[in-house]
């Protein structure tokens, strides 16, 4: 892997917020009617990322935000808590897509909970979807070869930094 170096940095920390904030107001927009939205933090960055909109969403409107955190750990889904999707809006939260695997196993599992619909959201989306997932809300679409790796970094404070190695 090669060293991460300013050099490779794609996003900084103010980036990611402006990609955040911007994605939240999409989500909103398309979420205008409903007064509830459930945000499915795809391990712990996801759930980071997920927490963030969610203050972003607040300072501009009163939809209620629940944020659940899933984990895959060998093709098993585990969610931090119990779960009732039934007709609600939710968003799945991630870093990166790389392939869509990871997002299509979380859209199989929810299906069994009949939400009224599912939307993916991404800070980064590599254009690579070997599964039939499409992200409807990223803060960056970047066309990389499968020899390219985007790493998201996110310090003790929460901050994060984006690279291409």
């Amino acid at each position: 892997m090669k060293k991460l170096t300013i050099q490779n940095l794609i996003l900084d920390n103010t980036d990611v917020e402006n990609k955040i904030h911007r994605i939240g107001l999409q989500i909103l927009e398309d979420n205008i009617d409903r007064s509830k939205i459930i945000l499915i933090g795809i391990s712990e960055n996801g759930k980071l990322i997920a927490s963030k909109l969610t203050a972003h969403i607040n300072k501009i409107s009163n939809v209620k935000i629940e944020i659940i955190m899933v984990d895959i750990i060998k093709k098993t889904i585990k969610y931090d808590k119990e779960i009732n999707f039934k007709n609600e809006s939710v968003i799945i939260v991630g870093d990166v897509s790389h392939s869509g695997k990871t997002i299509q196993l979380v859209i199989s599992n929810l299906m069994q909970y009949g939400p009224l619909k599912i939307k993916t959201s991404v800070i980064v989306n590599r254009d690579h979807a070997l599964f039939p997932v499409k992200i409807d809300y990223s803060g960056l679409s970047l066309s990389t070869s499968v020899n390219e790796h985007v790493d998201v970094i996110i310090d003790k404070k929460e901050r994060f930094s984006v690279y291409l190695s």
